[in-house]
């Protein structure tokens, strides 16, 4: 079930309300997963936190890989994403590693929009990439290279791949020559102007997904390029 404020227990200006009857069917969804073993839940003020056991069978070795984690549901649930964590701090936070200094498991950028909000799946979506994290997070343990296509973790890298992304999606070759300049130049851009793809409408308004993405790039590459400068120098001897 995937539609908009699909049960009577969401509320659009506060999220999830964690009454029993609502956790008792958050429960049988996640009992429902093969891969998920449910240990026990509870609440850190009014925000529900899941703890279980994820496992995968390695395909060469036939190796079961398990881990013990915690998922926190954020108030905003399920306008918002839950975050997964190594509860018994298993592996050593690192970037190659995917793995934040507080041992939660990094799954997706957050702008690529990869899971289904306002969803009864999205905590099931979410497990389901903790699992994929746990296959990968093995084979790293054992090789220290990430199988696969890695994205970088700042923000600038891969929000400057989303920009290329949305303009090879349009093929207007007004919009790629303004996004080039965008990225090149660090311009502002104008939402009350016209859209750069020749439409006449306003940016806004039309190419409002690339407008939104050109901005936060802006953001995030003069905060980087801040910090950049900010660093002391070393004079050499």
């Amino acid at each position: 079930m995937n539609s908009h404020w699909p049960t009577p227990f969401t509320d659009p200006t506060r999220g999830t309300a964690w009454s029993p009857e609502r956790i008792d069917r958050e429960l049988e969804l996640l009992r429902q997963l093969q891969f998920f073993k449910y240990t026990t839940h509870s609440f850190v003020g009014d925000l529900l936190q899941v703890f279980g056991t994820i496992s995968v069978t390695e395909t060469v070795s036939g190796r079961v890989q398990s881990l013990y984690i915690r998922m926190e549901y954020p108030s905003s649930y399920p306008r918002s994403v839950p975050q997964v964590f190594d509860h018994e701090k298993v592996f050593t936070p690192s970037t190659a590693g995917h793995q934040f200094s507080n041992h939660r498991l990094c799954l997706s950028f957050p702008l690529r929009e990869e899971f289904t909000l306002d969803s009864d799946g999205l905590s099931t979506e979410i497990l389901g990439a903790s699992l994929i994290w746990l296959d990968k997070r093995s084979i790293f343990e054992r090789t220290t290279k990430w199988p696969g296509d890695a994205e970088d973790h700042s923000w600038t890298g891969p929000l400057r791949d989303l920009l290329r992304e949305e303009v090879k999606k349009d093929r207007n070759p007004w919009i790629g020559a303004w996004t080039d300049w965008i990225i090149a130049e660090l311009i502002v851009p104008n939402y009350r102007g016209r859209c750069p793809c020749q439409s006449g409408r306003v940016f806004a308004l039309c190419h409002a997904r690339l407008l939104n993405l050109a901005s936060e790039y802006l953001l995030h590459s003069i905060h980087e390029r801040e910090l950049y400068e900010r660093r002391p120098t070393v004079k050499a001897a």
